[in-house]
């Protein structure tokens, strides 16, 4: 979904929405199960203290702790770097060469968002309907801030995107979270493009999330 249709979507959400989307995303995916539960895990020696959230497909919660955790990211971990909002996204390793990051802007705030994609899916370029206008993007889950003030993630759970999308963290000035694709991102007839969507989808929840600066950050 491209930055003008992604902002359409967060106007219109509504409950119908987001019950249509969570028994979207469990047909696809086949079981809600990897959605739920908060982990932390601590690693050991590392140059830079940061915060690590060990997440079940990014269920975070709030930072309600303020402290540091020291953690060390392996040279050779798939990653992928957020500077602007000071996240890091360690993906599993059967993603590399896989998916492609797409920034656009969310309007509403004049505010950088990423799209994750399935990267075969999205080089295709297979067009949705006879017009040719929207293409299948193979999007898995977009990041994005969802306020222009801090939150925490219990009055997130109350807003009309917590049955589609997770809580990250919050700055001063900022509410960032992740929204996942509510409707169908890939060719139905196209067997592989829907087996490699399905397959990425179900490992989101091996994806470990690093916010470092987080309480120093003035986003």
């Amino acid at each position: 979904m491209n930055a003008e249709k992604f902002s359409e979507a967060m106007n219109e959400i509504d409950d119908r929405y987001v019950e249509e989307a969570i028994h979207y995303r469990a047909s696809a995916s086949g079981s809600l199960s990897h959605y739920g539960g908060k982990r932390l895990r601590r690693y050991g020696a590392a140059a830079a203290a940061v915060v690590l959230l060990m997440v079940s497909s990014f269920s975070v919660g709030a930072l309600a702790f303020a402290r540091e955790i020291t953690v060390e990211v392996p040279e050779k971990q798939e990653k992928v770097v957020l500077e602007e909002i000071g996240l890091t996204l360690l993906l599993p390793d059967s993603w590399e060469g896989k998916y492609e990051v797409v920034e656009g802007v969310f309007e509403p705030y004049d505010s950088t968002m990423w799209e994750f994609c399935v990267k075969s899916i999205y080089d295709a370029r297979t067009p949705m309907d006879e017009s040719g206008t929207d293409f299948y993007r193979g999007t898995l889950f977009t990041i994005f801030q969802c306020e222009d003030h801090s939150i925490s993630a219990e009055e997130f759970e109350q807003s009309g995107i917590a049955g589609i999308g997770r809580y990250l963290f919050a700055t001063q000035n900022a509410t960032y979270a992740i929204l996942y694709a509510t409707d169908v991102q890939f060719d139905l007839e196209n067997t592989a493009h829907m087996e490699e969507w399905n397959g990425m989808a179900q490992s989101e929840e091996e994806i470990q999330v690093i916010i470092a600066n987080v309480f120093t950050n003035e986003s």
